[in-house]
């Protein structure tokens, strides 16, 4: 990755936290992302974060943009979604189960972990579509590793690790799709699927 780059990525967490502290509304943080993957020099990217008020050490723009459950916290094993003919929605600030088996049978399942509580070390989604869909948005940060096979279906992997560290949690999706779809994407905090979109075909 190029020093452009990573000072890409240092703005907009450091925008993405200003939001988070409600220091810019998701409209001027749509925008200024937008700008953000526009930027043709550090110059530009400085600018973009510019006047904003100072942020305190442990609020820079290299917090994770990602929650994480403490430590010795207690938590769920297992956890079974079961989607038939229907729709499960799981968005907000929740903890997924260290092991989540989801089967969706002519349904659609959607998990925003965008302001879960992720456990410490690996997650794994193990999921079994048939005729349906499971949409998994996930914010930079965090470490995806996808393993799945597709029978007239398909298996989307389009998540952005951006600046993940060493130590950051993993999401493992395993499982098979027939005739349906697995889809994962990358979200900023607040981001919505159009300005997401938008920022994709900037990027691309």
């Amino acid at each position: 990755m190029s020093e452009l780059e990573l000072d890409r990525e240092r703005v907009i967490q450091t925008l993405c936290t200003h939001f988070a502290h409600d220091n810019l509304d998701t409209e001027e943080l749509e925008r200024r992302c937008e700008h953000a993957y526009k930027a043709e020099s550090s110059a530009e990217l400085r600018a973009l974060v510019a006047g904003l008020p100072a942020l305190l050490p442990d609020e820079t723009g290299a917090t994770p943009l990602y929650g994480v459950a403490p430590i010795g916290r207690p938590e769920v094993e297992d956890k079974r979604h079961l989607v038939v003919m229907s729709n499960v929605r799981k968005k907000g600030q929740w903890t997924p189960a260290r092991h989540n088996k989801v089967i969706c049978v002519m349904g659609a399942a959607k998990f925003d972990l965008r302001e879960a509580m992720m456990l410490h070390g690996e997650t794994h989604f193990q999921v079994n579509i048939v005729m349906g869909e499971l949409e998994l948005i996930v914010p930079p940060g965090l470490r995806v590793e996808c393993d799945g096979t597709a029978f007239m279906g398909e298996f989307d992997d389009s998540h952005s690790e951006g600046l993940a560290g060493p130590d950051a949690p993993v999401i493992r999706v395993t499982g098979s799709v027939l005739m349906g779809a697995v889809r994962i994407k990358t979200r900023l905090p607040g981001e919505s699927a159009l300005a997401a979109w938008r920022r994709k075909i900037i990027e691309e």
